[in-house]
């Protein structure tokens, strides 16, 4: 049989293991929706089209979708038994970062946690590297706005939860030490001009991470800026 390259076995790879799961065909759509291939889905239809070539998977019907034959499943065992060793070790790091990352967002929910029962301010922790942030608060800042919401808050609301935009915005802030405070319009983005925010710079599970307070102009000083040195 002519030689695979490693792009066409990984396409097998997944054709094999979704069809052992559930018994379903699988495209070159939802082949990428599942698994991030860096290709587009025309190279994976081609990339299906060879293994059919070669006997290894089949159309059942008149589909985009493919089966494994017989065939197919020998060589994706094969390859099992000849990389078993590596199989386990992908499989063991997969769930190594999957549990990294859900302890990463317990670190992060508590400490927001903790900040904002103390502050009674909007309080979020993030870290940048992995895209992750979380914040509190928000009843308390809605509370203290009363029936009466301006437009900032509505600002304030729509950047919290833009989370990629506001991941960018703390962590390009510049400031000397460990503990920045930015007000109005220090925050850079303009639905910010009439809130202020407190940040603290830290590391978390060797992670930069960034710990911070958003509320009022006229908000607590002295008490929040002390709440967020106390932070580990």
């Amino acid at each position: 049989m002519k030689k695979i390259d490693l792009r066409k076995i990984q396409v097998l790879k997944i054709i094999v293991e979704e069809y052992l799961k559930t018994g379903e065909i699988t495209g070159s759509k939802s082949l990428l929706k599942k698994h991030d291939m860096g290709v587009s889905s025309a190279t994976v239809r081609n990339d299906m089209a060879a293994l059919e070539k070669m006997g290894l998977i089949f159309q059942p019907y008149n589909s985009a979708g493919r089966l494994p034959t017989h065939r197919g499943i020998r060589v994706f065992v094969d390859y099992l038994m000849e990389h078993m060793n590596s199989v386990f070790v992908e499989a063991e790091n997969a769930v190594l970062a999957r549990q990294e990352t859900e302890r990463l967002d317990d670190a992060l929910y508590h400490i927001a946690a903790r900040l904002t029962k103390a502050t009674k301010e909007i309080s979020f922790a993030c870290v940048p590297s992995v895209g992750t942030n979380y914040y509190l608060g928000l009843s308390h800042y809605l509370e203290r706005q009363g029936p009466s919401l301006g437009t900032e808050t509505y600002g304030v609301i729509k950047v919290l939860e833009n989370k990629h935009r506001f991941i960018d915005l703390v962590s390009g802030l510049d400031f000397p030490g460990k503990i920045g405070v930015f007000i109005g319009e220090e925050n850079v983005i303009p639905e910010l001009e009439s809130s202020a925010m407190i940040l603290k710079r830290t590391e978390l599970d060797g992670k930069t991470a960034f710990v911070g307070i958003l509320g009022p102009l006229k908000m607590d000083y002295a008490f929040n800026i002390a709440a967020l040195k106390n932070l580990p």
